[in-house]
């Protein structure tokens, strides 16, 4: 009989214990939110900001000798498409190289003390305005060397059968359509993030637009 009044005991203590509600947690501010948010987005290991450009333009290399010393228009194909994913693997490359960490940029903006809000608005619209620049050289790198590949598939192949030279001329007709309009239509954030910049740091894969930003010297 104990033992029964010793397990119903503990049995309704368990019970008990389960239905108390945890006390509530406090939900995060905005602030560390953020903060939360910028070391899980964070990298664990860096790795070389380059890369991607080097992979790619290995892989530009490797496509463009097999495409050109091949008489077989099924390899011509094959060779064809490892140009082409090296081209967007160098685009790529480009964007990460010019887009900044956005949340953790944010937190280091919002994290400086006496700052007015002017100052914080100019902080937040460069930001904008290096994200939109990044987009933007990439898609234009992409394209431009799409443009140029293509034309050189085209005329300066040998064997290549007409079918294809028609293909290669379109996708280089698009992607020059793509590349004028990257060229010449820049963002308002990203004109005011130029025009603010008493040293922009433009690169060396920039081309120059009609902000009058030249190609720099060297990596940043």
């Amino acid at each position: 009989m104990k033992c029964l009044l010793i397990l119903f005991i503990a049995f309704s203590a368990m019970a008990t214990a389960q239905t108390v509600p945890a006390p509530a947690q406090k939900p995060l501010s905005a602030y560390q939110f953020l903060k939360k948010k910028s070391l899980e987005s964070k990298p664990v290991h860096e790795f070389n900001k380059y890369e991607d450009i080097i992979s790619g333009s290995i892989a530009f290399a490797i496509g463009n000798v097999g495409y050109f010393t091949t008489d077989s228009s099924t390899l011509k194909i094959a060779y064809s498409g490892v140009q082409t994913v090296g081209i967007i693997a160098v685009g790529h490359g480009i964007y990460d190289y010019y887009y900044p960490h956005f949340d953790s940029r944010l937190l280091e903006l919002l994290s400086k003390k006496k700052m007015t809000r002017g100052e914080l608005s100019d902080g937040y619209v460069s930001l904008l305005g290096e994200m939109q620049r990044a987009k933007r050289l990439s898609l234009l790198w992409s394209s431009s060397l799409l443009t140029l590949q293509y034309a050189l598939n085209s005329f300066a192949g040998k064997d290549v059968p007409q079918d294809l030279k028609d293909i290669y001329l379109f996708l280089g007709g698009v992607n020059a359509i793509v590349a004028t309009y990257s060229y010449f239509t820049m963002s308002d954030y990203e004109e005011y993030y130029l025009s603010h910049q008493k040293d922009p740091k433009v690169g060396l894969f920039v081309m120059p637009t009609g902000t009058g930003i030249a190609l720099s010297k060297a990596f940043d």
